[in-house]
């Protein structure tokens, strides 16, 4: 039943992965890209749903915590996408689960840091986008946005999930096959510095010249 529940995570994360960066190379607002991104947001739930029973069955923490922080950016991000987004109560709920659960992230994170685990690192790291990012939520969610700024808090909400979900196929298929501490730390945090810049690069953009396709 582990091994079922295991191979439906992993096609889940994949499906949400192929499907991430095909929204990302359509133009936002377009038919693809709205199918696309439903795909990728139902992918995600999927993902953190099946990863809860397995983090259960074979303990893991910190898989479990990324799971929950990967479906509440990609929750946000599906929420504000939708073309007449109105707030809705779960709206306002979502973003404090997501601090409380940045509560535990921060403590689970130092312990394995006192036991050594440098992965603790990159979940305190993670702890603290996804603190800053519900805070910004929270803030957002009272103020009458703009249909641009909508589009910027979307785009940066769905990469992030995105990241995550790299980060976590990366830390359970790869990471245990290194033992370099210096490939280790590539591995937990090569996903955010290498789309945390494309992030603010497309949200400039999207300011800028106000065009949401990432290429064009």
């Amino acid at each position: 039943m582990v091994d079922l529940i295991l191979l439906i995570h992993v096609a889940f994360g994949v499906t949400a992965l192929i499907s991430a960066f095909i929204a990302a190379a359509n133009k936002k607002g377009a038919k693809n890209h709205r199918k696309v991104g439903r795909v990728f947001f139902w992918s995600m739930l999927g993902v953190g749903v099946t990863a809860i029973p397995v983090t259960f069955i074979n303990p893991n923490p910190f898989l479990f915590f990324i799971a929950i922080f990967s479906f509440y950016m990609a929750f946000i991000g599906y929420r504000l996408g939708k073309p007449r987004y109105q707030p809705a109560s779960l709206d306002q709920v979502a973003p404090v689960i997501m601090v409380i659960t940045v509560l535990g992230m921060y403590w689970h994170g130092y312990q394995m840091i006192t036991n050594s685990d440098g992965l603790g690192w990159a979940l305190i790291a993670f702890g603290t986008i996804g603190l800053v990012n519900a805070i910004e939520d929270i803030v957002e969610l009272g103020r009458n946005s703009s249909h641009s700024r909508k589009v910027i808090v979307h785009l940066s909400r769905m990469l992030g999930g995105t990241i995550a979900t790299i980060t976590a196929v990366l830390v359970q298929q790869i990471s245990p096959l290194v033992e370099s501490d210096t490939a280790q730390l590539l591995i937990w945090l090569g996903p955010t510095v290498v789309i945390t810049p494309l992030i603010v690069w497309w949200n400039i953009k999207v300011r800028v010249t106000g065009k949401y396709r990432l290429f064009s």
